[in-house]
C-alpha cells in the first residue's frame, strides 16, 4: 500500500487545507496534487492553506515546478489568498518566490508565509 503524502480538507466551507506529510517521494506529492486541483475547482473554495512538514523535498526543480503550477491553478480558479506554513524560516524566501509566481511575480492572490500554523489559519480566515 502506498503511503499517503498529504491530508486534504475544506475548512469553514471555503478554505482548502492541504498538508504535505514528511518523508514522501515526489511521485506521492504528484498524486496529492490531483486532489488539490479537484478541490481548488470547487465553487466555494477561494483560499488555500498549504502546510509543508518536510524541509528537504521542496526545493528540487520538479517540486518547484509543482509550486509554480499550483499558483497557476490558484489564479485560474479565482483563489484570493494562499497561506503557507513552512518548516523553517530558512525556506520562507524560496517559498515566497514560488508562491508569488517566480520571476514574474504576477499572481492575483494575496499570500502569507509563516512557521506558525495558527497564525496562517487566522490570516486565511480573516476578511
Amino acid at each position: 500500500m502506498e503511503k499517503k503524502a498529504h491530508i486534504t480538507k475544506i475548512v469553514d466551507d471555503h478554505i482548502l487545507y492541504f498538508r504535505f506529510l514528511k518523508g514522501n517521494a515526489l511521485e506521492n506529492y504528484q498524486v496529492g496534487l490531483q486532489e488539490c486541483k479537484d478541490n481548488m475547482a470547487l465553487p466555494n473554495v477561494d483560499v488555500i492553506v498549504v502546510v509543508v512538514e518536510d524541509d528537504n523535498t521542496m526545493f528540487n526543480k520538479e517540486m518547484q515546478d509543482i509550486w509554480i503550477m499550483t499558483g497557476d491553478l490558484a489564479d485560474q480558479n479565482g483563489l484570493v489568498k494562499w497561506g503557507v506554513v513552512v518548516p523553517s524560516l530558512a525556506k520562507e524566501i524560496t517559498i515566497q518566490y514560488l508562491v508569488q509566481g517566480g520571476q514574474d511575480g504576477d499572481r492575483n492572490y494575496e499570500h502569507f508565509i509563516s512557521t506558525d500554523e495558527e497564525e496562517v489559519i487566522a490570516w486565511a480566515k480573516s476578511k
